[in-house]
């Protein structure tokens, strides 16, 4: 026992000594923690001799037309009002998608109510000028939804 007791005694000095990884890692320890940074109160705050300054955020603007896109008038544009049109515009992608698949399942439903119906004259007249209209409306959609990707690929292309 006594043998275990000196053995641990002699060994301690040993084990003091520092090796030159820990003698490296202390020094790089002792440099980082050298920088420390400011932490900002609202102490800090209200000393500052600056003021303030708030400002408003512009109003929305309707989904920009395929006439008045900022890319097509070569007006330089931020990253907001790029985010802002490029989010509008696809906003306005998928309302016009929604138009264009309801008047497709519209023109489908006329369609078959024409085929459907016994009557030559209600069919001739009434549903076949809805089917007229239903189609048209359908056409102006489908343009216009073509015209809103084009000024989203305009968008992403600047």
């Amino acid at each position: 026992m006594k043998s275990l007791v000196i053995i641990v005694v002699l060994a301690a000095p040993l084990l003091a000594q520092e090796s030159d990884l820990v003698k490296a890692a202390n020094a790089a320890k002792a440099k980082r923690t050298g920088a420390k940074t400011k932490v900002i109160t609202n102490a800090d705050v209200k000393k500052a001799k600056s003021k303030l300054a708030t400002t408003t955020p512009a109003p929305l603007a309707a989904p920009p037309s395929a006439g008045s896109s900022p890319a097509k008038t070569g007006a330089p544009m931020s990253l907001d009002q790029y985010y802002r049109a490029r989010r509008e515009t696809t906003e306005h992608i998928t309302t016009l998608e929604k138009k264009v698949a309801d008047l497709d399942k519209s023109l489908n439903l006329i369609e078959q109510s024409f085929y459907a119906e016994n009557d030559p004259n209600y069919r001739d007249d009434v549903i076949q000028k809805r089917f007229e209209q239903t189609k048209r409306q359908l056409g102006d959609a489908r343009k216009e939804l073509a015209d809103a990707r084009d000024a989203l690929a305009a968008l992403a292309s600047k």
